[in-house]
């Protein structure tokens, strides 16, 4: 049989010192600033909705902002979180990127005080990569380029925007299957200089093979009322 271990007795002392020092430490622990204001400067190409849209970081409700409000302790409060702030000028460079600005400078300001904090995100855009050439193969047999071209988000002489080049395969590949192809793709591609701040892309269709409508059955209709006929 196995002895029991003794049992082990903290003096008094020793037990009020550690508690006391286990509390001195949770008091030294910074109490979580509330975010009451957040702005964006020099933003044009993407407007201030959308950029706040991309970020972690986000700004208290109205009542919980403004300072002759904070008194009634109503609306919600939102948190400054370092970590993701640092990563919310990541995020915002990657989202310029995307829309074309592959030069576009994040800097930040920020105000903090015994509980608040107040950010700025001060952005320099830059000159964007401008789309130069968009070519669409493979659909002159069902419709012409140039028609399509018209309905596409992105065209030629705009910033190079993928969202917008993402969106225009997803218009041919629409347009493709309205005409009765309904297993058509696209086929993406693009070739982007940064030093000369051009880009030229290609749609290209695979239609697949074309489908049409055979006989058209209705079943389970006994009865036509004479105001529903035809």
């Amino acid at each position: 049989m196995v002895a029991p271990l003794p049992a082990v007795r903290v003096p008094l002392p020793v037990f009020f010192v550690t508690a006391l020092a286990v509390a001195q430490l949770g008091a030294q622990q910074p109490e979580a600033r509330v975010v009451r204001g957040l702005s964006f400067q020099g933003n044009h190409a993407i407007d201030s909705y959308t950029l706040s849209s991309a970020i972690a970081t986000s700004r208290s409700s109205y009542f919980a902002s403004a300072w002759w409000l904070r008194w009634t302790h109503l609306g919600e409060k939102r948190y400054f979180d370092e970590v993701e702030f640092r990563r919310d000028v990541l995020r915002l460079m990657l989202l310029y990127r995307q829309s074309g600005y592959v030069n576009a400078l994040i800097d930040t300001t920020v105000r903090r005080t015994a509980r608040d904090v107040f950010i700025t995100f001060r952005i320099g855009e830059g000159e964007p990569v401008r789309l130069a050439r968009l070519d669409i193969t493979g659909a002159d047999s069902i419709v012409s380029a140039s028609e399509l071209k018209r309905d596409l988000p992105l065209r030629e002489g705009a910033p190079f925007n993928r969202f917008l080049f993402q969106a225009s395969a997803d218009t041919v590949v629409a347009r493709a299957k309205n005409l009765g192809y309904p297993y058509a793709s696209v086929l993406r591609n693009f070739d982007e200089d940064d030093a000369t701040l051009t880009a030229t892309a290609t749609l290209e269709l695979v239609s697949g093979p074309r489908m049409r409508i055979g006989d058209v059955v209705i079943e389970g209709l006994e009865r036509v009322e004479r105001g529903h006929s035809a």
